[in-house]
This record gives structure tokens, C-alpha cells and sequence, in this order.
């Protein structure tokens, strides 16, 4: 992943260097409207699954609770990308060649399919270790403030930073819960498929590049963080095979995704 973001990084200073004839005083406030995509990776978070087995008539009791907790892999690659709606105001001076441009800004963030798998010891121990695999997508909203900083360095290429907070959608289709003491059985298998919102923050640093007066080209790194989620699975449902269950609890602890972006913006 470093070495991707170094190259990535140098192709974006190639292209601003090239361009740098479209170098331009300071732009007038503004609407703008901008695209971007990119690549990283969600690091490991705390997994849980809860339930009972419901055990045969006849049995002391009625019914085996069971309780598995771990964490999911170390780090997870995703994919991403988005839209965003904003509006810039003209610079503030810092000073007698610095001045800072302020703006808010709408976005919309899609992160792609990814499914990070959780190794959780199972209570009771004699059940052994329970593997959750999460095959999950993000739909994100972020309302952002956004601050780029005009130097003495270049007029064309400008620094940045911004911070955000919304909403997040996180969705999980076809999870699968598998102990190797049951080859075949997936626990979840009467409805694999469950959603939740939570609360997102993010913040995040990048250059821009001026392609022409209107276009800029963009490169950033952000963290973004989604809250801690909650889950409901089908029970399992495999009769003659498996013992009857409740439903099945997920939760699951606070994501936060390293992202590498690309975009361009486009001024009205």
C-alpha cells in the first residue's frame, strides 16, 4: 500500500508540473462539483456473535447459549468512490503571501464489497472457534470543511485539509458463520443478509493541482471512522443436520478505513 500511494503521489506532482502555465491568481467564491475514486483498507475491529441452541426436549435445559467474540483480520483492501458538491469562498490573508480559502462541502462516498473475517473462540469453549466472514459494502453521506492554503511556493499547486461528519449505511449480504467441527453448516443460513446506520467522522490532507481555470485535479489521504454496528442474522435452519437456533446478534466495533483518493473538481 506505500509503495502504490508513493507512485501515486509522484504521478500527481508530474501532472501539476505540467501543467503549471495555468497557473492563476487566486479564484473568485464559488460552487463547485467534483469526482474521485481510490483504494486502501479497513483495519481489524472487535467481532461478536450471540445466539442459543435450542436443544431437544428431554435435556436438563432448554436451551445452550452461545457467545463467540474475537476481531476480524489484521487489514482488509477496499475500493472506493464518490461525488462531491461544494462551496469555496475567496482567500483569507495569513499574512503577506499566505491566505487560506475556506469552503463546506457534501459528499457522497460508496465503498465497495469487502469481507473481513473474524476468528472468535466460542463460550462454551468445548464448541471451539467460530469464523464470521462480513462480505460488506459502505454508503456513506459526509458533510465536510474544507480549508486550501495558498503558499508562496506555487500557484498552482496548493495544499489542504478538512474534517467531516455524517451518516453511514453499512450493509452485509451473504455472511457466513462456520465452526470446523460442522464442514458444509452456515449458521446464518436462513437470512445471511442484515444492515445498519451509524454515526461517521472523517478528516483528511491533500494537494491540489489547477488543470485549467475551472478544473483542478486532486490527491488526498483521509481516515474515515464509522461507529460500532449491530447485526441480526437468520437462525440456523438445517433440519436432521443441526440443531435448531434462535436468531443471531453481530456486533460489531468501530471501522476505520485508510483511503488513498484521486478526484477533479470542477468550478461553475
Amino acid at each position: 500500500m506505500a509503495r502504490m500511494s508513493h507512485a501515486f503521489l509522484a504521478a500527481f506532482l508530474a501532472t501539476a508540473a505540467s501543467v503549471s502555465h495555468a497557473q492563476t491568481e487566486s479564484e473568485s467564491e464559488g460552487i463547485y462539483a467534483g469526482v474521485f475514486g481510490g483504494a486502501g483498507a479497513v483495519t481489524a475491529t472487535s467481532l461478536q456473535q450471540r445466539g442459543a441452541v435450542i436443544l431437544p426436549p428431554g435435556q436438563p435445559i432448554r436451551l445452550l447459549p452461545i457467545n463467540a467474540q474475537g476481531s476480524t483480520s489484521n487489514s482488509t483492501s477496499v475500493a472506493l468512490g464518490g461525488v462531491q458538491l461544494g462551496y469555496e469562498w475567496s482567500g483569507l490573508k495569513l499574512g503577506s503571501e499566505w491566505a487560506m480559502r475556506p469552503a463546506a462541502e457534501l459528499e457522497g462516498v460508496y465503498i465497495g464489497k469487502h469481507s473481513p473475517t473474524g476468528e472468535m473462540p466460542v463460550m462454551p469453549r468445548f464448541l471451539g472457534m467460530q469464523y464470521v466472514t462480513v462480505p460488506t459494502t459502505v454508503g456513506a453521506l459526509m458533510a465536510n470543511a474544507i480549508f486550501t492554503f495558498e503558499t508562496p511556493y506555487s500557484d498552482a499547486i496548493l495544499p489542504y485539509i478538512g474534517i467531516g461528519a455524517g451518516v453511514a449505511h453499512v450493509s452485509i449480504k451473504g455472511a457466513d458463520s462456520a465452526n470446523p467441527s460442522e464442514p458444509g453448516i452456515n449458521h446464518f443460513n436462513s437470512d445471511p443478509d442484515a444492515s445498519d446506520t451509524a454515526f461517521a467522522m472523517q478528516i483528511k490532507a491533500g494537494l491540489k493541482g489547477k488543470i485549467t481555470k475551472r478544473l483542478t485535479l486532486f490527491a488526498e489521504y483521509r481516515r474515515l471512522s464509522i461507529h460500532s454496528t449491530s447485526y441480526k442474522f437468520g437462525a440456523t435452519d438445517y433440519p436432521g443436520l443441526h440443531l435448531p437456533t434462535h436468531t443471531w446478534k453481530v456486533d460489531m466495533g468501530r471501522q476505520n478505513y485508510n483511503l488513498f483518493v484521486a478526484g477533479l473538481q470542477y468550478k461553475f
